[in-house]
């Protein structure tokens, strides 16, 4: 009962927009949105207090959903003001309609509605890409779009067997809960588990960006504002693999089949853990350099997954909440940073120790983290995974996630110096303004 209750904190600021309230005072709704989220935060912390003491998956994704949306939401304020060409009244009509969406794929307890949620999600999230009002933004959003819609589109084909397996029931949409579909599982045949796992993995993971389904991921971020940058990184991603993960507890395949559901998550995952490494060595957009970050930090997610054990799951859910804090703050230091910079350039963006010290202390504490260095948050969930792996005598994947998290922590030791410390390098003929902001 509590769950749905959650969709009136978006509900009541899109009916603000019918009302007009947006656009006859931005500055004040800017603050009254930032206000109205975080006590909806609060609130869904505490009305769902036992069951987060608990463990559950499910409230501890929607609190930290809520989280992430009301630091968005803060942040909002300050990013619309540097960027006056962004109406706030259809900027606050998408963000809360993504926040809606958000909220609907952490609580979801049926497959088909968070089937759906997951492609509004895509909508909505398209269309504040698009606010950014150039051709880079609706390139990047029209790119966001095809391809993870494309992947859904598997997931559903997925979604169809299950159903169709299960049609004799009569239950209709219920059908898919998540357990129904437990309870019933053995009554599906363990070829059609085995294909639907396949779609519904490899569908699930094109939104939640692993390798080779994240062509899409780098270009998007780049060009969403800062603001949606964090909440689709920082919750979205995770949320759109955890999905998979019910799916793949709800209707298990047997381990001596020829695929199952772990093998998938522990492929994919060392893929993009790898791929998500290299390629922080070589980024030279501030933005595209976090979200090769996020392509990591979800693959490390998805090999915990693999692992199939309750500790692993646990610092999946770990994982998942600190990256959530971490890489949400960096997206909104970078694209404040990028407006004082007037680039988004790494090779620009430097002397911040001289120039700004007290952005650059944030920075570097939120880098460091990121990088995994003790004792900050990730460190820990990323020897709680490393630990598990080895107990489970996963000596190749471990060697590969070990070596794919030092290139990791090198490559981000190697920007942040050059950011802190290297004197500027001087190239405006170079710079191209593009909405705003400069490339």
């Amino acid at each position: 009962m509590f769950q749905p209750l959650m969709l009136i904190g978006p509900a009541l600021v899109c009916l603000a927009y019918a009302a007009g309230l947006t656009r006859r005072h931005p500055t004040g709704w800017s603050y009254a949105v930032a206000l109205w989220v975080s006590v909806t935060a609060m609130a869904s912390i505490a009305l769902d207090w036992s069951r987060l003491t608990a463990g559950q998956t499910a409230p501890i994704m929607m609190a930290v959903t809520n989280v992430i949306a009301a630091t968005s939401a803060w942040d909002s304020v300050g990013w619309l003001r540097e960027h006056p060409h962004i109406a706030p009244h259809r900027y606050y009509l998408w963000w809360s309609l993504f926040w809606g969406a958000v909220l609907g794929i952490a609580g979801a307890q049926n497959l088909g509605l968070a089937w759906l949620t997951v492609e509004f999600s895509t909508l909505t999230s398209g269309a504040l890409i698009i606010e950014m009002g150039d051709r880079h933004s609706l390139e990047a959003a029209w790119k966001y779009i095809l391809i993870t819609s494309v992947g859904l589109i598997l997931g559903l084909i997925g979604i169809v067997f299950l159903y169709a397996s299960l049609k004799y029931q009569g239950s209709g949409w219920a059908t898919l809960n998540y357990s129904n579909l437990h309870a019933h599982y053995q009554h599906i045949a363990p070829i059609v588990r085995t294909i639907a796992t396949i779609f519904i993995v490899c569908g699930f993971g094109t939104k939640a960006g692993l390798v080779p389904f994240h062509t899409w991921l780098p270009d998007t971020h780049s060009q969403a504002p800062s603001p949606v940058s964090g909440l689709l990184s920082g919750v979205l991603l995770g949320l759109a693999l955890f999905t998979a993960a019910h799916v793949v507890a709800a209707v298990p395949v047997a381990p001596g089949n020829w695929i199952s559901g772990p093998d998938l998550f522990t492929g994919f995952g060392v893929l993009s853990v790898a791929v998500g490494a290299l390629a922080l060595f070589v980024q030279r957009d501030i933005k595209r350099l976090l979200a090769y970050s996020s392509i990591e930090q979800v693959g490390l997610i998805s090999v915990a997954l693999g692992i199939n054990s309750q500790a692993a799951l646990f610092a999946a859910m770990l994982q998942f909440t600190l990256h959530a804090v971490i890489k949400s703050s960096l997206f909104y230091g970078a694209g404040h940073l990028t407006i004082r910079y007037q680039t988004r350039r790494l090779r620009n963006i430097t002397g911040l120790m001289a120039r700004y010290p007290a952005y650059a202390a944030a920075w570097a504490v939120g880098m460091l983290a990121l990088a995994g260095l003790p004792p900050l948050g990730l460190a820990y969930s990323e020897w709680l995974i490393l630990r598990q792996l080895w107990q489970h005598h996963a000596y190749l994947t471990i060697t590969v996630v070990a070596t794919a998290l030092t290139l990791t922590f090198a490559a981000l030791a190697y920007h942040l110096i050059r950011m802190l410390w290297q004197d500027v390098e001087t190239a405006p003929q170079e710079l191209v303004q593009i909405g705003g902001e400069a490339l």
